[in-house]
């Protein structure tokens, strides 16, 4: 067995250097220094959750362990310690496509329960349930809190981080420790029993087919197959739709997205609701649990349909600068840099930026002449960030609707957004997205703690019994709670 160990940590570690590309180790600082200033001359709330002097401490540091034996991967890796200390979701970094991941993927689908691996789907004879302890002779605790920097959150959240480590496992493992051809698991199944099993790397078009059958998605709780069928109706679907149970007066209105165009949204909202109200449902589910984001309109839109007054979600937006910084090393943007910025700021100077004490969208925060008069439950949870996690938040401000599931992984009390600007480092070729707005929300509840994303009115989280069994435990408190059970 030790033997058998050994051979695989060898060969993993000579993976570990295909594909990546050696940095000079001037080019490479001089790539930090770059960035550095980006940050500093246009991160809207760069010293929120760290200091100027930890955050220039923090830069010194991995400059000084940059070497001649530097690869990208490398420099990525420096560069994510100093953005997961900054702690803002919306900056965003993509890996060198020098390392690819599209053959040798880490083949299992996992689930995070309580900061444990499980297996989520029924495959290699492996049961769904069963608690993973090592890979390749590394604890996952370890592997866990390795990977939290590969995955970008607003403020101290960790719901989104172990949604995006549980997604994109595969993806973290290849940057982390290389790529790696095979793969010895030890796990315990549900019924106690201890095991080792060495699977092969797999390609990842294989390996994201085997992700629509997760068992977490809940196709059994919904009396279907779980597949592709099931998944691209519930999980991939970005239009809004609904279903209901007639027998609770309740229908269940999915939204996995806010993007999309905003008036074919909102058109496809006035249907639905004409259509509840019609039916004279007495209970209404919104699902947003797979939701990441999108328009804020969109957002705004929603929440028109299931309020009976005017309502807010910002109170105010800044930026630090009315110009983009290092424009040279820019390498696209979606919004006109006049327009945005110099015209919507320039009259609203603060001391160290601009700040504008109003919201642009408030006139259109009124109940929808459609809306729905009845009790309103609200699934939320970690992948809910940015619009989603705004809509959250008004849930939350809302007395008369409830917020039920896990916290989102958007910030409660602001995010940064609404400017982005994409940039590409000149010798790493390290590319990534910064957000120039940072934008304040309205709360209601100011006892908060600071750097949570919007904490649910009621608790409620997938065991390792609901995963085993399928059972979709936010949704099914829900029925119990319309039953009066």
């Amino acid at each position: 067995m030790q033997k058998t160990l050994f051979i695989i940590f060898c060969w993993g570690a000579v993976l570990s250097a295909y594909g990546q590309k050696k940095i000079d180790s001037t080019a490479a600082r001089a790539d930090l220094d770059i960035f550095e200033k980006i940050i500093k001359k246009g991160h809207p709330s760069l010293y929120e959750y760290i200091s100027q002097d930890s955050l220039d401490q923090l830069v010194i540091t991995q400059k000084e362990s940059i070497n001649n034996e530097f690869t990208d991967i490398d420099l990525y890796k420096n560069i994510l310690n100093i953005k997961d200390q900054i702690k803002d979701g919306h900056l965003v970094f993509f890996a060198p496509n020098t390392i690819k991941t599209d053959q040798y993927y880490f083949p299992l689908i996992l689930k995070i329960i309580n900061t444990e691996f499980y297996i989520d789907t029924d495959d290699f004879g492996i049961p769904i349930g069963s608690k993973i302890h090592k890979i390749n002779t590394v604890n996952t605790a370890n592997i866990l809190e390795r990977f939290k920097k590969y995955a970008s959150t607003d403020g101290y959240n960790l719901t989104k981080k172990y949604r995006d480590i549980e997604l994109k496992f595969g993806q973290f493992y290849t940057y982390e420790y290389g790529i790696t051809k095979k793969f010895e698991v030890v796990y315990t199944q549900p019924d106690g029993i201890e095991k080792t099993i060495v699977l092969d790397a797999e390609p990842f078009v294989k390996v994201k087919l085997r992700n629509t059958k997760r068992n977490s998605y809940f196709a059994k709780y919904h009396n279907q197959e779980n597949g592709f069928d099931f998944f691209d109706k519930y999980i991939g679907n970005k239009t809004p739709f609904v279903y209901y149970k007639e027998h609770l007066s309740t229908a269940i209105l999915t939204i996995n997205s806010f993007s999309g165009d905003i008036r074919i949204f909102q058109s496809h909202l006035t249907k639905i609701f004409k259509e509840i109200n019609d039916k004279k449902i007495r209970h209404l589910i919104i699902d947003i649990r797979q939701n990441d984001g999108g328009f804020r309109a969109n957002a705004v839109h929603l929440f028109s349909f299931i309020t009976q007054k005017m309502f807010k979600q910002v109170t105010s937006s800044y930026v630090t600068s009315l110009s983009i910084p290092e424009k040279k090393h820019i390498s696209r943007t979606f919004l006109n840099e006049r327009q945005f910025l110099e015209d919507k700021f320039k009259n609203h100077p603060v001391y160290d930026g601009w700040k504008l004490p109003f919201d642009d969208m408030e006139t259109i925060m009124v109940p929808d002449e459609n809306r729905f008069n009845g009790k309103v439950y609200v699934l939320a949870g970690g992948t809910c960030f940015s619009a989603a996690a705004t809509f959250a938040l008004n849930v939350k401000n809302d007395a008369n609707s409830t917020l039920i599931g896990e916290e989102t992984g958007g910030g409660y009390y602001f995010h940064n957004g609404e400017f982005p600007v994409y940039y590409e480092l000149p010798n790493s070729k390290i590319k990534f997205a910064m957000f120039m707005e940072r934008v304040n929300h309205y709360v209601s509840d100011q006892k908060i703690p600071k750097g949570s994303g919007v904490l649910p009115d009621k608790y409620v989280s997938i065991s390792r019994e609901d995963l085993i069994s399928g059972k979709d435990a936010v949704l099914d408190y829900v029925y119990r709670l319309i039953k009066g059970r």
